[in-house]
Order: C-alpha cells, then sequence, then structure tokens
C-alpha cells in the first residue's frame, strides 16, 4: 500500500511538471484565445488538484485504517468532499469568478439544501460524531432506548415478581456504522437500521459485561420456615455453573393476612443475558420451597 502511494506521489510530480511546462508554453504563444488559455488553465488545476486529494486520503487510509476502519472511512469521505469543493473554488476563481460570489452562491444554495434535506444532513453529521465519539463498537451488544421509537413495556412473567425495569428500546448487536445508518442486529435475528440523529440522541445501555446481577422475587407459603428456606436457596443457587458470587436472599414483604413471604433474591451471574440465570434460579427456588412443604406435609402425617 506504501509503495502503491509512493508512485503517486511521483506521478503527482510529474504531472505538475508537465502542466508547469504546458501553462508556460500556453503563455508564450499569443495566438492561442484567451478564454481558451483560462480554460486549459482550470483544467490544469482540476487534475491537479484531484490528484493530490486522492493522494491525501490515500494517506489517511494508510496510518489510519488499522486502527479503525469505520473512522477512516469517514476522514477519507470528509478530506475528499473538503478537498474536491476547494479545488473547484480554486479552478473557479482561475476561471474569473470571484471567491466571493462562489461563497455567496455557495452559502444561498446551502441554505436551500439543508432546509429541503434537513433530516438527511442531520443524519450524515449525527454519523460523523458518532464515528469519532465511539460510544459503542460493532460487535457490541446494546439496547437503544429513545423516546422517538418509544415501545409499550409488555408484562411477563419474568418480570411479574422482579423489581428491575424493563428497559423499553430495541436490543441487538451492531453489525455495520455509516454516516447515516446504525444497523443493530436483534435478538429475534431481525436486522432494523436506525438513523443516526435518533442514535445520538438515545439512551445507549452497552451490554458486554460479563457478570450480571440477576433479580428475582418468589413468593412461598408463610408456613414455610424463612430461615430455612434462605440457607437452603442459597446453598442450591450456588450450586448453579454461572453463579458467580454467594446470593443475597431476604423478605422484602410480606402478603396480605401473612399467608406468604415474598423473598427477593440477587445473584451475580456469569452471563450475558439474565433471562436463563432467572429461569434456572427460579426452578431452584421451586424446589427448595416444594421440598420443604413436603417435608412440612410429611411430618405433620
Amino acid at each position: 500500500m506504501e509503495n502503491i502511494t509512493a508512485r503517486k506521489i511521483y506521478s503527482i510530480i510529474l504531472v505538475i511538471i508537465a502542466f508547469s511546462v504546458l501553462a508556460f508554453i500556453i503563455s508564450i504563444f499569443s495566438f492561442i484565445p484567451p478564454e481558451y488559455k483560462e480554460i486549459i488553465y482550470m483544467l490544469i488545476i482540476l487534475v491537479t488538484g484531484v490528484m493530490i486529494v486522492n493522494l491525501l486520503s490515500d494517506i489517511i487510509e494508510i496510518r489510519v485504517s488499522g486502527k479503525n476502519k469505520q473512522v477512516s472511512n469517514t476522514l477519507i469521505f470528509v478530506t475528499r468532499l473538503a478537498g474536491y469543493i476547494i479545488v473547484i473554488a480554486i479552478a473557479l476563481s482561475s476561471f474569473r469568478i470571484g471567491i466571493t460570489s462562489i461563497l455567496l452562491g455557495g452559502g444561498f444554495a446551502g441554505v436551500v439544501i439543508g432546509l429541503a434535506a434537513q433530516t438527511s444532513l442531520s443524519n450524515f453529521f449525527s454519523g460523523i460524531v458518532l464515528l469519532f465519539s465511539r460510544p459503542f463498537n460493532i460487535g457490541d451488544n446494546i439496547t437503544i432506548s429513545t423516546w422517538q421509537y418509544g415501545l409499550i413495556a409488555p408484562s411477563y412473567p419474568p418480570k411479574f415478581f422482579s423489581d428491575d425495569f424493563l428497559v423499553p428500546g430495541y436490543t441487538g448487536v451492531v453489525e455495520k456504522m455509516n454516516l447515516t445508518f446504525t444497523t443493530i442486529r436483534l435478538e429475534n435475528n431481525i436486522p432494523i437500521k436506525i438513523p443516526n440523529s435518533i442514535v445520538l440522541q438515545a439512551s445507549i445501555f452497552i451490554n458486554n459485561e460479563k457478570n450480571r446481577n440477576v433479580k428475582v422475587r418468589y413468593e412461598v407459603p408463610s408456613n414455610v420456615d424463612p430461615d430455612t428456606f434462605i440457607l437452603k436457596a442459597k446453598k442450591e443457587i450456588s450450586k448453579l455453573e454461572f453463579v458467580a458470587d454467594e446470593p443475597s436472599i431476604f423478605i422484602s414483604e410480606t402478603s396480605f393476612a401473612n399467608k406468604s413471604n415474598v423473598f427477593s433474591v440477587s445473584v451475580l451471574c456469569q452471563s450475558e443475558s439474565v433471562d436463563f440465570p432467572r429461569s434456572e434460579i427460579i426452578k431452584k427456588l421451586i424446589s427448595v420451597a416444594d421440598s420443604l412443604q413436603h417435608a412440612k406435609s410429611t411430618k405433620k402425617k
């Protein structure tokens, strides 16, 4: 890649020398009409400028692409866009079109285009901010929560006796980032493209932590001794291979007329998801509660 860039540098030097000689020859011969000379000069500036801009973008690609492909693509795009605009402005000025007129015309055109493409430009500049700030990377498991795409939080069994909140958002793995959209593959294996202007305003939950604090609330009849239940539940839950620390279990409330006790269970688990650990913990709680109730009923008999 560096050899290719070196060859490009030599080519640009040769082209500049050739164009300089051509410009000198054109200035010598007076039979060439002035307007033709201006066109030739403008073409020389355009060709040389484009070659220099492309060379700069190649150098940026070599220096940055190994570190971050997304950022390098953004820098290349911005460099070429700004470079081409500058080259065109210089070329037009050589054609006796004033820089002031170019700026005024460009400013007016920019206002018109900006109003007409406000959303697209917002996505574009938001994409630049995201690619440089890097709040997340490709391959990260994230949850994007935003009022623009608000979701109704469903009530389903795993959350019924849990005091942790349900994030109203989209959860999935980041597959692609460009200057307009961020692509996320959801947990149901469906990709979704979210405009970068929405992503920039959203709350982003990074779900890459290996250890998750899983919380469960479980209701047990009051005839089961709480201390015995807590001891046996801790012992059984600790046997689960994904449990990273001793569980915390305590009575958080009692039901009406003291017919049952509600236990709050908090377990640090080595898992990227809380659903499977929660299911296994609930199974252990059910097993402990049933065994204690069975032992109590057998003892009465």
